[in-house]
């Protein structure tokens, strides 16, 4: 049931409209002969013509998607496209003045009359002609027959005032004309070199429990304020440096394998994290550590979100094994850089972590203002590379694991002041400086 020439249905209804209206007491056989019926479009109609005009064509959305036959690739090659053909029926009347209009009006009504006793037009359909035709198969006629093909056919409701948009307004005056639609014309595949193989066995695969939800993200963080002995601090969301452990709470996280997905906006797609971050699982939350990679890309500070996929693993009736994922929600949460050391020489502090920069030299820089260093209520100035002396309030980038800055100039001697980094809208975890 495919077709490559899509002219073929056009003619079809064609032939079923000549031979429809050729025997319909409304038409004047007499004086004007056999009904003439053409595919032109309304401004090329030629007098006493009925026109079946094919305007435009969209892709069936029932018949997306279908399973190939065989495993040729790429797939969709090897699937028929269901496709729907819209028409506009218009007439043009022979003569001049009154008498054209009104055989346009039956032209017209002799259409309508035909499509709506014929919505489905197959191998079977036979019209009936002026004697001493015999009856019209109409797919013989075009060669459609013995494929299997089935036209269905349906008026469009085109609103009275939508129906002049079809029409140029610069060059012609609305007619009369009715709108149809004919479905499901099936757009011919290639011929898969493959076939999918053969089902011999059946299996059903059940499952106790919901699927996997992630109610949120947090992590501890151990803050050590001037004067006070260190507290812990549970972040949520999380804002987790990176070698720091991560939470993410819900339930129904548990399953044969637990493994975690994470999307930031560099990169193109999800990338589930490898063994390296230690993923483990209970039915109601998934720990991880953070790493400077997730299989082999590199992990910079910044806004993530996180799924859990949730595999359970069924012995198929043949004895192998296959796995069945389930995917959570998305959650978001913080990637911090990591401050291994802070140290003055003087008024210059030195800071030693990751990351501050990117770290393949080829990588385009990290967007202005992707940095921020701010000591007490001031917000320091960045300068490029290489900076041998900085003067009061500003920092450089050395390299993706050291930062130097140097204290802007007005802070109380002995008083400690909040030290805060930024990299990429991460802020890292509090830190104190004594000028």
């Amino acid at each position: 049931m495919a077709l490559l020439d899509i002219s073929l249905p056009t003619k079809a209804i064609i032939e079923l409209l000549k031979a429809h209206i050729g025997q319909s007491s409304a038409w004047q056989f007499a004086t004007w002969g056999k009904p003439l019926v053409t595919s032109q479009p309304p401004d090329q109609l030629a007098a006493g013509t009925l026109g079946v005009h094919l305007y435009h064509v969209t892709e069936e959305a029932h018949l997306k998607n279908q399973p190939p036959n065989g495993r040729d690739q790429p797939p969709v090659r090897f699937t028929p496209m269901g496709l729907c053909l819209y028409y506009q029926v218009s007439a043009l009347g022979s003569g001049a003045g009154e008498l054209a209009t009104l055989q346009e009006q039956i032209y017209i009504g002799c259409a309508v009359k035909a499509m709506h006793d014929y919505p489905v037009v197959d191998d079977d359909t036979l019209v009936p002609r002026r004697p001493p035709d015999a009856p019209l198969n109409v797919f013989q006629q075009v060669g459609l027959d013995g494929a299997g093909n089935r036209l269905r056919i349906s008026m469009q409701p085109v609103a009275y005032h939508e129906a002049s948009s079809f029409w140029n307004a610069a060059s012609l005056v609305p007619r009369l004309a009715v709108y149809y639609q004919v479905s499901v014309i099936m757009l011919e595949p290639e011929k898969p070199a493959s076939k999918a193989g053969r089902v011999l066995q059946y299996g059903v695969q059940s499952f106790v429990g919901g699927a996997p939800r992630l109610d949120g993200s947090e992590n501890t963080l151990t803050v050590t304020a001037p004067g006070s002995p260190a507290q812990q601090i549970v972040s949520r969301p999380a804002e987790v440096p990176v070698g720091g452990a991560l939470r993410f709470t819900g339930y129904n996280l548990f399953g044969d394998a637990t493994r975690l997905l994470l999307q930031n906006f560099r990169w193109p797609e999800r990338i589930e994290v490898d063994a390296n971050w230690g993923v483990v699982a209970t039915d109601d939350r998934v720990l991880a550590t953070v790493q400077e990679q997730a299989d082999g890309t590199p992990v910079l500070p910044g806004h993530y979100s996180a799924r859990v996929k949730v595999v359970r693993r069924r012995t198929m009736p043949d004895g192998s094994v296959r796995e069945f994922g389930v995917m959570s929600n998305d959650t978001p949460f913080t990637i911090s850089a990591r401050i291994d050391s802070l140290v003055f020489a003087g008024d210059v502090g030195t800071v030693k972590g990751y990351a501050f920069a990117p770290l393949d030299a080829a990588a385009p820089p990290f967007p202005p203002d992707s940095l921020q260093v701010c000591v007490g209520d001031a917000v320091l100035t960045e300068v490029l590379p290489p900076a041998a002396v900085l003067a009061p309030g500003q920092f450089v980038v050395d390299d993706p694991k050291t930062l130097r800055f140097r204290l802007p100039a007005g802070l109380a001697a002995g008083k400690p002041v909040p030290w805060r980094l930024f990299v990429l809208g991460a802020e890292s975890a509090p830190r104190w400086v004594v000028p």
